[in-house]
């Protein structure tokens, strides 16, 4: 019920209860974090898209969510769905997906996008505190998503959580959200498309912030 209630896109704007929960988030973050956004000005108000960010720690979709104003539906695995939690879940913009199924996940997530909805990934595909290294081989789904579903892609990097000497000597957690970027369907696709693409966005959201996470402004 609630999957098709996304395909239909019934819920795609922020509910009266959601943006009070966002607007609790975000207060409780600026007092305790510090937590400062750059660039969310750059993000569409309707439309589909897709939210690309760097991946530190389990918090990050709330702190991505907290810095998009969108209300974006992440792909979760299914093994979270499970009592008490799931109500929770769906409530935060997360919806199932069985990691041995990649089709589905793709047409879900590809069902939302016409829906009009922002996506939000993690192209890393795991939790990573160090920079990008192509070595570390990132995945090429949101590479294709951006390809069949023709959507912007939004980077944004999420700095480092400064710890409490640290907050009290002034130090703030920094989100940065970049310029939208386009995979040019005029262009090639398949593997090869798709890895280049997913390393020039990797680049770009690590090239928003400094390596320490501090972020800068430039």
């Amino acid at each position: 019920m609630e999957a098709e209630r996304l395909r239909r896109g019934v819920t795609r704007g922020m509910s009266m209860r959601y943006r009070l929960f966002r607007w609790c988030m975000v207060a409780i973050g600026r007092l305790l974090f510090g937590f400062t956004v750059y660039g969310a000005e750059k993000v569409s108000k309707e439309g589909p898209l897709i939210v690309a960010a760097n991946h530190r720690r389990n918090a990050d979709p709330v702190l991505v969510s907290m810095a998009v104003p969108r209300r974006i539906q992440w792909m979760a695995k299914k093994e979270l769905f499970g009592f008490p939690f799931k109500r929770f879940f769906f409530f935060i913009g997360a919806f199932p997906v069985d990691r041995e199924s990649g089709r589905a996940a793709l047409r879900t997530a590809l069902n939302l996008l016409k829906a009009g909805w922002a996506l939000g990934i993690f192209p890393e595909g795991q939790r990573r505190r160090k920079g990008y290294d192509k070595e570390d081989a990132p995945k090429s789904g949101v590479a294709m998503l951006a390809a069949r579903g023709g959507v912007p892609v939004i980077p944004v990097y999420v700095g480092r959580i400064p710890g409490p000497l640290e907050r009290l000597q002034g130090g703030k957690l920094h989100v940065y959200v970049g310029d939208p970027i386009i995979f040019d369907n005029a262009e090639r696709r398949g593997g090869r498309a798709y890895e280049e693409f997913t390393d020039k966005l990797l680049r770009i959201i690590y090239g928003l912030g400094d390596d320490d996470g501090g972020g800068r402004s430039s």
